[in-house]
């Protein structure tokens, strides 16, 4: 108890002098923080941390489904940020490392782990999976790894046998129904990529599953961690994220414009500097006073693919107003482990991974970063 008063103390003062909004930073000047921190969580045994306590000043284990996710935006920045990934990593061959740890913690029915620990005993989740085949998707388009397809493909007939007939999945997964869209976006790539329609209409089916849940305030419900818990801006990013995506990809209109209303809804609850509640109920409602800064990011990521797509720069304005409250709250620290690393939360001791710095949080916020460079690059283009 004492130790965790005194830590407690020590986040306080953390919490006074690590926002980055009054210090003069360039967006790629953060971008490599948030690398050279994730560069921190890369582990001896292989893997990317899952996350660092400052509560308890320790890494966690290696995390697949987030190693994973890093993987995606690694192989992006190595083709399109080359002077600021060699910079980071020098001629390290990462994104060969990642991949190649990741598909040993592939289990022999062709599951992934559901978490991090112990990789052999514990029960898989259909999400996590779904986002560990979106990574060796790419890394086969980019490098043609045919050992990489062969996992997602051992790993996606799994998520296929458990699916109910409705498209939902509720075995294997938490109460996530409704963000489960980005594990059938997973299989809808897949199922482009190979020509397998049966990955196509799995993914289909979950995603028409999913709209049917949007309920009169276009809300999409059953979409928390747990059935009682208010849904945080996390999994409703990843909701929107889902649909939206596998929308842009089979051209369906009507998925896309069902994310639409859900994100305007969220629009006007976004503050002046960028803070959104995070956590949100059926109302679009909340009491929580902290922020998810791995949901504001996520949320930034959807209003910038929504602006791509139909060009109302309203979404853009949005998703930059919601990544400029996350850049205002990069940490800076003497430490290696928190320095340019994103919370789960702020305050850091607010509802969402409380005093976490989860690998997730930085790889989102790297994502927002390249999307918004995009766009500004477009803009300028158009003027």
């Amino acid at each position: 108890m004492i130790r965790k008063l005194v830590s407690q103390l020590r986040m306080r003062y953390l919490n006074l002098r690590a926002q980055t909004s009054a210090v003069d930073l360039s967006d790629d000047e953060r971008l490599i923080l948030a690398l050279k921190w994730f560069q921190q969580t890369l582990l001896p045994g292989g893997g990317s941390a899952a996350k660092y306590s400052m509560m308890f000043n320790k890494w966690f284990p290696s995390y697949p489904e987030t190693t994973a996710f890093w993987i995606n935006t690694l192989i992006y920045l190595q083709r399109e940020k080359k002077e600021i990934f060699s910079t980071v990593f020098g001629e390290r061959p990462i994104v060969d490392e990642l991949v190649k740890w990741l598909m040993t913690t592939q289990r022999k029915d062709g599951t992934y782990p559901g978490s991090y620990g112990d990789f052999k005993n514990q029960p898989p989740r259909v999400f996590n999976n779904g986002q560990i085949i979106f990574a060796l998707i790419d890394y086969y388009e980019h490098f043609g790894n045919e050992k990489c397809l062969d996992s997602a493909i051992q790993s996606a007939d799994w998520i296929l046998k458990v699916q109910d007939g409705d498209g939902a999945w509720r075995q294997f997964t938490l109460n996530q129904l409704s963000s489960n869209t980005r594990t059938a976006w997973a299989l809808i790539r897949l199922g482009k990529l190979t020509g397998e329609n049966k990955y196509l209409q799995a993914g289909k089916a979950n995603i028409n599953f999913a709209l049917q849940l949007q309920d009169k305030n276009d809300y999409f419900i059953d979409n928390g961690f747990s059935e009682n818990e208010i849904p945080s801006t996390h999994t409703i990013g990843y909701a929107l994220r889902g649909i939206v995506g596998a929308g842009i990809d089979l051209q369906e209109d009507n998925w896309i414009k069902a994310a639409e209303r859900a994100y305007q809804r969220i629009m006007p609850l976004v503050g002046n500097d960028g803070f959104l509640a995070g956590e949100l109920d059926e109302e679009w409602k909340s009491d929580a006073t902290f922020c998810c800064l791995p949901g504001n990011c996520q949320l930034s990521v959807v209003g910038f693919a929504l602006e791509t797509h139909t060009h109302r720069q309203e979404y853009a304005l949005i998703a930059s107003k919601l990544l400029d409250y996350v850049k205002g709250k990069q940490l800076l620290s003497h430490s290696p482990m928190v320095n340019g690393g994103v919370s789960g939360s702020w305050p850091v001791s607010g509802g969402y991974c409380s005093y976490d710095i989860p690998n997730w949080s930085a790889r989102f916020f790297v994502d927002a970063l390249l999307l918004e460079e995009q766009y500004i690059n477009k803009q300028k283009k158009i003027s």
